[in-house]
């Protein structure tokens, strides 16, 4: 095993640490060496660093983290949900003291923000339980305070502004960012849907996630082609946007979905029906098979998506620990051979992925 797949937990002396610049880090617990594998390229000598939890990892990057996160854009990680500033480390007791600790941190803060703009308070607990407060508790107590300093206005659904707040049993770390520069609005990249009354299965919310994480806006008529539909909640997100859709898979759909106007299933398996398919405004592929045949499957459907058009596909990884050490590998892979044939929005392992990663792509 090659040291950049170690697992690197160096102690950091937190009574400097707010001398320094430094970030969380959020990944897939298992993307972790990846993660720190996507970063390498910004430093000459790799940083310290500490696990405080698995997929959370504290960095001294040497850098203002606007300018860490400009260089995160352009290295566009895959593997990498969320990062956050520190700007200040302190010691926790686990007691309701800290809420008092917490708040007098947060005033510190408060000359940063900016009036004009939306904030939220985002907070992490790790080993929730252990403490005597609960996130709600702190986000509530820390946005009352800020909003009195500021004025600024609360919006916890798409704020220009983020506190960010990482608390473990007895550490806590804050810092303020703009919305965009976190790669992601949900703390640690953790993007959480609702189940509705209706939903087909847990797939639906990797779709939903990926339309948010890529800023995707389907057209608000026109078609779209579910690859491998079965059972049927891809396409139950696109008859939501209001799309007609073409669900091609031999397995039954859902019932929910199989007779709703609006959805014609092809009992076919996806590389027969494509020869004599229409053209559609979205193609998307969730079908579990190999990565490198679900490009090929995608780069044989795009004579068939307009101009413009949208699609999104997810890559299936090789699991097992010797075979995940390729996961990289395959996925840059799969974007330069998708490349080929589409302009590629954005790659990630979403929050709702597991052993994969989703591609958002566009037809020009």
């Amino acid at each position: 095993m090659s040291n950049s797949l170690l697992r690197p937990n160096l102690d950091f002396d937190t009574t400097t640490l707010n001398n320094l610049h430094a970030v969380l880090v959020s990944c897939d617990e298992a993307s972790e060496a990846f993660a720190l594998d996507e970063m390498r390229p910004l430093f000459s000598d790799f940083p310290k660093v500490e696990w405080l939890n698995p997929g959370i990892a504290l960095l001294e990057t040497g850098m203002e983290f606007a300018s860490f996160s400009e260089a995160m854009d352009r290295i566009a990680p895959v593997f990498i949900r969320h990062i956050a500033p520190v700007q200040s480390c302190f010691a926790l007791t686990g007691a309701v003291s800290d809420l008092q600790t917490l708040q007098n941190e947060a005033r510190g803060l408060a000359k940063q923000m900016t009036a004009a703009m939306s904030f939220a308070v985002q907070t992490r607990i790790l080993g929730e339980g252990k403490q005597p407060y609960r996130r709600v508790t702190i986000n509530e107590t820390l946005s009352d305070l800020l909003h009195s300093m500021t004025g600024a206005s609360l919006d916890t659904r798409a704020p220009e502004q983020v506190v960010s707040v990482l608390c473990t049993h007895d550490q806590g770390y804050i810092g303020v960012s703009l919305g965009t520069q976190n790669r992601s609005l949900w703390p640690g990249g953790a993007h959480r849907f609702q189940r509705e009354q209706g939903q087909i299965s847990r797939a639906e919310f990797k779709l939903l996630e990926a339309l948010s994480v890529f800023q995707l806006t389907l057209p608000a008529h026109g078609t779209a082609l579910d690859m491998g539909a079965a059972p049927g909640g891809w396409t139950r997100v696109l008859r939501q946007h209001e799309l007609q859709v073409v669900a091609v898979d031999p397995a039954d759909l859902d019932p929910r979905i199989q007779h709703e106007i609006g959805v014609q299933h092809i009992r076919k398996i996806t590389q027969t029906y494509l020869p004599d398919a229409p053209n559609f405004d979205v193609i998307v592929n969730d079908m579990r098979m190999d990565a490198s045949e679900s490009v090929e499957l995608m780069l044989q459907a795009r004579s068939h998506l307009i101009e413009g058009g949208l699609a999104i596909l997810t890559l299936k990884l090789p699991e097992g620990a010797r075979a995940a050490q390729r996961n990289p590998e395959v996925v840059r892979q799969a974007i330069d051979r998708l490349s080929s044939g589409f302009h590629v929005v954005g790659a990630r392992q979403l929050y709702h992925n597991r052993s994969e990663v989703t591609v958002a792509l566009q037809a020009q």
